[in-house]
């Protein structure tokens, strides 16, 4: 499986938590502590916003943990949004077009997870889709596909909804198919203000999540302005984390942390 961030707050530089943490998500490319691959070396992205709403996009499937290009840019790059996700491919192969985020006008999408059996579900599961996004299809993954089908059903004006509403679709689809692999889901996705992110699986055994408040290099300390949604905690102070159970979505805006159903 994979492994990802997303932060907002302050402007801060992307390497803060690409790589000047103890558990930094470059780090955890070569050796993740919570996941079912403890290497995620099968490509990267990032997808930040700055000074317009549409984010920037940097992705290649080189191993985080040695591209000079993305060390280079982190240290350049400030922003107050940005998602990270570092890839282990389940099946699709490793292409630019197949690593995370995904993005679609403002909005950016990453998961970490699979659909169940998705060679054989992955005709259905297209075939939802409306024509207005699949148009935007670039690559293989199930992960694009769901952004995809979540945008076909509403994403935009309902996020906690329309989530949800695709998982139904997707579980509907691998039930039609008679699925023996489990669907398994930790997800965020970002409209460049706001993060809606969730856990869940048809086996109860969906990919770990938290969000808390790390240490930066410029603050030296935890600082609770800094909001940061991780599959795995970026320090080993479990003070600045806490676990997002199973079946639990969080959004996360300027005002505050709001928590929604996320059963499937």
């Amino acid at each position: 499986m994979c492994r990802w961030i997303a932060y907002t707050g302050p402007e801060i530089f992307l390497e803060d938590l690409l790589f000047d943490q103890e558990y930094s998500i470059a780090s955890q490319s070569l050796d993740a502590r919570e996941s079912v691959f403890r290497t995620n070396a099968d490509g990267f992205g990032v997808a930040w916003y700055a000074k317009r709403s549409t984010p920037g996009l940097f992705k290649d499937i080189l191993p985080a943990w040695n591209d000079s290009n993305l060390r280079s840019i982190a240290a350049q790059i400030e922003a107050g949004l940005f998602f990270a996700h570092v890839r282990a491919s389940t099946g699709t192969s490793v292409t630019r077009t197949n690593c995370h985020p995904f993005t679609f006008k403002n909005w950016a999408f990453m998961h970490n997870g699979k659909i169940g059996n998705w060679t054989t579900c992955r005709k259905s599961v297209e075939q939802m889709i409306s024509p207005a996004f699949y148009s935007a299809r670039q690559g293989t993954t199930d992960s694009e596909a769901m952004f995809l089908l979540a945008l076909s059903l509403g994403l935009e004006q309902d996020p906690p909804g329309a989530l949800m509403a695709m998982l139904a679709r997707v579980r509907e689809v691998m039930d039609e198919q008679a699925a023996t692999e489990p669907l398994r889901v930790s997800l965020a996705v970002t409209d460049g203000s706001s993060i809606w992110a969730l856990r869940c699986s048809s086996d109860d055994q969906s990919p770990s999540l938290y969000y808390g408040c790390p240490v930066t290099r410029a603050s030296k300390q935890s600082d609770q302005a800094l909001c940061t949604i991780a599959s795995e905690p970026l320090d080993s102070d479990a003070s600045h984390w806490l676990k997002v159970e199973e079946g639990v979505g969080i959004h996360w805006s300027k005002q505050q942390i709001t928590e929604f159903r996320a059963r499937i």
